[in-house]
């Protein structure tokens, strides 16, 4: 009984330890997308990205424009407009587009971090590691189109 006590202690212990580095514990990015995808100068898109994380590791999802470092995006999963319902995983952010914003197409990428604020890295099916990201193009039109 005791040794079967102890396996089963054990077995727990590596349940735990393993976390979200099992391919199925892991936090997944299900959707990612700004809608509009097609923006006008002083319009405004709502940005979501809906991650399942059942271990509950996704502390703050961030997204920055690649074209300009410094356009950066903070999204919510507090249940206050846009978003629908706290702690659900779906996380977003209403974004308006400034006037004098210079038409073109951008990549917006979008970055999940643990509580630590380091990015979350995540296993594909072939032991790859990489950070849990999603990249969504976008496309600022000429003003009065």
């Amino acid at each position: 009984m005791k040794k079967a006590l102890t396996t089963a202690a054990l077995a727990g212990c590596l349940v735990a330890l393993a976390g979200c580095n099992t391919l199925t514990g892991q936090p997944q990015l299900r959707r990612a997308e700004i809608v509009p995808a097609e923006l006008k100068p002083g319009g405004s898109a709502v940005i979501t990205v809906d991650i399942r994380d059942r271990q509950g590791v996704v502390a703050r999802v961030e997204g920055v424009v690649v074209e300009d470092p410094r356009i950066t995006f903070r999204l919510m999963d507090d249940g206050n407009e846009p978003d629908a319902k706290a702690g659900d995983g779906v996380w977003s952010m209403a974004v308006d587009v400034p006037f004098q914003a210079p038409p073109g197409a951008y990549i917006l990428e979008m970055t999940a971090y643990s509580s630590d604020g380091m990015p979350l890295t995540v296993r594909d099916k072939q032991g790859t590691v990489s950070p849990l990201q999603a990249v969504m193009p976008l496309r600022i039109l000429p003003a009065g189109e």
